[in-house]
């Protein structure tokens, strides 16, 4: 099972937790056009025709306040696209010139950015005025926009403890799938040959019907904790229109992000110290640590590993917790899913969910046909040689490595055999 085992803490720490790898400007654009989308979506839910929903998306900024606005045909395009192709078809196409300034040299760029650093707090085209009445030469505001994104001192960037926030009274959504809810919890502890083995919850509930669509106990609460559960839900019990967590890290990091736009899903979080703003699932966390957990201290119930207690928790969801009437409800959380259960979404019939949690890094080939990953080298076809591709994986597993060079899936990476090719290189001669 899943988990199993003795592992590091931090598996993969570069392409994960604390600094996570961040998206390219081409995956950004694609996910604040994927908001605005299920801005509109949300509209035509509530009943107004797509040209209002368009309208009224077209007179919001997006991501942000600090965001563009767009035109109606802009949105009504990509709405087309995104229902036709999904989220990649929000992907915009790559510039020729990309990555280059010609009207920023480097003396000016490099004292923008000190000057920015210095000043965080204060917009952009406020230090522009500042800087353009002491008549110091400067291109336009929007070259230095683009160097700042570049470097990571956008706006945006510079306040990434700012997300969206979520509700904070008390509420319940109209329908099966409409949201649901993820949390980490402590776990009952283990010993396992003699070892203490600590273990954690990850559980989803669903905010209508009160179903739990996955948990079970990790090792660690970290990403890979949490796409596995997400995953394993998703498979289950379909695909929600929301996902509301609390800023953890698993939750708030790029790599998730992505995952959730992958599969169409409008992700939340709650301010900071607001965990009464999913009590739902903080209740549910206390229902399984009184209902299930205590039963673990009974006589000849005691969990000997990892997977016995995850096949104990689950035979208790499935047996106990869905098949009785829920105090809010008044119904069992399996018979409330059930009767939604043709209106569901699911992932289209043929579609391999594995690809749609994988990790998208950018990484430049170099001249002998090779890529590094965490300090350890990968081949790829000699084709690419200087050019800047797209590798996606599990960066847990790395079982398989795909390339994509400009949207075009080329083929696998594989780790390279730096004996072997000692042997049959041309060049070497020992």
């Amino acid at each position: 099972m899943f988990g199993s085992g003795r592992r590091p803490t931090q598996t993969a720490p570069r392409m994960n937790e604390a600094t996570p790898e961040p998206n390219s400007k081409s995956q950004n654009q694609a996910l604040t056009r994927f908001r605005a989308l299920n801005f509109v979506e949300d509209q035509l839910r509530a009943g107004r025709t797509l040209a209002e929903a368009l309208r009224q998306a077209s007179l919001l900024p997006w991501p942000d306040e600090q965001g563009d606005f767009y035109k109606p045909r802009t949105l009504e395009d990509w709405w087309y696209n995104y229902k036709k192709s999904g989220f990649n078809a929000l992907l915009p196409l790559p510039r020729c010139d990309q990555g280059t300034s010609r009207r920023l040299d480097a003396s000016t760029a490099a004292w923008l950015t000190e000057q920015v650093q210095q000043n965080p707090a204060v917009p952009l085209k406020v230090l522009y005025a500042h800087w353009k009445s002491q008549g110091r030469p400067l291109p336009s505001v929007s070259v230095l926009y683009r160097h700042l994104r570049r470097q990571g001192l956008d706006r945006k960037s510079l306040r990434a403890g700012r997300l969206e926030s979520g509700p904070t009274k008390a509420f319940e959504v109209p329908a099966v799938n409409e949201l649901w809810m993820a949390d980490f919890s402590p776990g009952p502890t283990l010993s396992c040959e003699g070892k203490a083995l600590a273990t954690h919850l990850c559980v989803l509930v669903d905010d209508h019907s009160r179903l739990i669509p996955f948990a079970a106990y990790y090792r660690h609460p970290n990403t890979e904790a949490f796409h596995h559960a997400l995953k394993e839900a998703v498979l289950r019990r379909g695909l929600p229109r929301k996902l509301y967590t609390d800023q953890g890290k698993p939750f708030v990091n790029s790599h998730t992000r992505l995952v959730c736009a992958q599969l169409g899903i409008r992700l939340l979080h709650c301010r900071p110290y607001h965990a009464f703003s999913k009590g739902k699932c903080e209740r549910l966390i206390q229902t399984i640590q009184q209902g299930f957990e205590s039963t673990l201290r009974m006589k000849g119930n005691h969990a000997t590993h990892l997977e016995d207690l995850n096949a104990k928790l689950s035979a208790w969801i499935q047996t106990v917790y869905h098949l009785r009437a829920h105090s809010s409800t008044g119904v069992s959380p399996e018979a409330r899913y059930q009767q939604a259960a043709k209106t569901l979404r699911h992932l289209p019939a043929g579609v391999d969910a594995e690809p749609l949690f994988y990790l998208h890094l950018q990484r430049r080939v170099r001249k002998n046909g090779t890529i590094r990953l965490d300090n350890e080298l990968y081949e790829v076809p000699l084709s690419l040689r200087s050019l800047q591709v797209q590798l996606r994986l599990d960066p847990w597993r790395r079982t398989r490595i795909e390339v994509w060079y400009q949207g075009k899936f080329i083929g696998l990476a594989r780790k390279a055999p730096l004996h072997l090719n000692s042997q049959t290189n041309n060049s070497y001669d020992p």
